[in-house]
């Protein structure tokens, strides 16, 4: 090889940094649909990608210890929890939680080293970007597209799909636009549920983080708009409350900017909850409401180690007649034989009190983003109480994130 290629390669090397892909595949783990079609070849890539990123370099004591006081805490919890579950669970299913909870240990220990902490907000800014890019194109081009979409599905999904890389749900709300015909933006992810919380959660960065009002921040407020995304639109409500109030106070100029979108999202959010209350969209309100409150049944009876992690066995569980709700106001008649849409309230059933409140507590204390942590604390319990999504290495990375704080901060000074 000549010297002029030799310069030239180090030149694109240079500017095509590709050092975000891990990142790219953090977030592609917790609900996208290459998740629902390819679930086991992605957690265990995630598994091998992470744990060869973590231990491609030197390791030091204190990385180890840690990496070792998490794995025994979690593999300890995960096979209580096996062992001591209210019906017989699938081996697959612990092996599985085994690989999440490492993976995820070792993308937060991959992440918490001082190099790559500094990247981690600027690759998920860049990973995020790239998902409202394509989630706004999935918007407005389905009046297009709609003759050639065509139907893919497995055991436990279907929707459609335009050249496998624009999604569409195949019973979802439509509404008209100028006589458009339009649906719920769901993006690269499974339901627009999902979609908004990755959304709301690129405009946090912008709004507490980067603190940029550009076009990427008024581009972001549009795509939350297009998912129709109850919780989507309280939490962009708040969001921008947070935001706005900052901003005021720096220039009193941007108050009727502010009050005229601060108006405009509480309007079409009030019409979204008054549609779920008592539009078309109540079955949506009926099935979060009984995933809200019938796990509480299943916690008084297993409080300390749950019915079992196994999500199938948790469905048959929770049919049982000493769980069933007796409120007569609201139909649960649909919603018995289904998953649980509550990751909080599935984990205190699930596996019990401790088990959650440890993950809760290192939520709390996650080392990724100290800005507004309260709020982003919040806002990340909201998004795990409408979507199951807790048993994803992205969020759970952040958990972990939390774990690793935790012990740094009392642990013994011994090295």
């Amino acid at each position: 090889m000549g010297k002029d290629q030799r310069l030239n390669m180090k030149i694109v090397s240079k500017h095509l940094k590709f050092s975000w892909l891990p990142m790219l595949f953090l977030v592609l783990t917790a609900g996208s649909m290459l998740f629902i079609f390819f679930r086991k070849e992605m957690l265990y890539f995630a598994f091998f990608l992470f744990s060869s990123l973590f231990v491609i370099k030197n390791l030091y004591k204190r990385e180890l210890l840690i990496f070792v006081q998490l794995l025994v805490l979690f593999l300890s919890l995960l096979t209580i929890n096996y062992l001591f579950a209210l019906s017989p669970q699938s081996t697959q299913k612990l092996l599985a939680n085994i690989v999440i909870f490492t993976t995820s240990i070792f993308s937060a220990m991959y992440y918490c080293r001082e190099e790559n902490k500094k990247l981690f907000i600027p690759h998920l800014y860049l990973v995020l970007t790239i998902i409202l890019i394509h989630a706004l194109i999935n918007f407005f081009i389905f009046p297009f597209v709609k003759p050639f979409l065509l139907e893919i599905s497995n055991s436990r999904y279907d929707c459609v799909t335009f050249l496998n890389v624009f999604f569409y749900l195949k019973y979802t709300h439509s509404f008209s636009v100028l006589g458009i015909e339009l649906v719920r933006n769901q993006g690269i992810f499974w339901e627009p549920g999902v979609l908004q919380i990755f959304l709301n959660l690129l405009l946090f960065i912008l709004s507490f983080v980067k603190k940029k009002r550009g076009l990427i921040f008024w581009l972001t407020i549009l795509a939350i708009f297009t998912t129709f995304s109850t919780t989507g639109l309280v939490v962009m409500f708040v969001q921008l409350l947070l935001s706005f109030s900052s901003e005021i106070r720096k220039n009193i100029l941007f108050l009727p900017i502010a009050a005229f979108m601060t108006l405009l999202v509480y309007y079409i959010t009030a019409i979204n909850i008054s549609d779920k209350l008592n539009g078309e969209g109540q079955y949506s309100f009926q099935a979060r409401f009984f995933d809200l409150v019938q796990p509480l049944y299943m916690v008084a009876e297993n409080p300390m180690t749950g019915v079992g992690l196994d999500d199938e066995q948790f469905i048959e569980t929770r049919q049982k007649t000493n769980f069933s709700l007796n409120l007569e106001a609201i139909d649960f008649s649909n919603v018995n034989d289904k998953g649980s849409t509550n990751s909080i309230m599935f984990f205190f059933a699930a596996a019990g009190i401790p088990f959650t409140l440890i993950l809760v507590v290192m939520l709390y204390y996650q080392d990724f983003v100290p800005e507004k942590r309260k709020w982003f604390f919040i806002f990340v319990i909201i998004s795990l109480m409408t979507e199951p999504i807790m048993l994803r290495p992205f969020f759970l990375t952040f958990v972990m994130s939390g774990g690793i704080y935790i012990i740094n901060k009392f642990r013994w000074k011994i090295y």
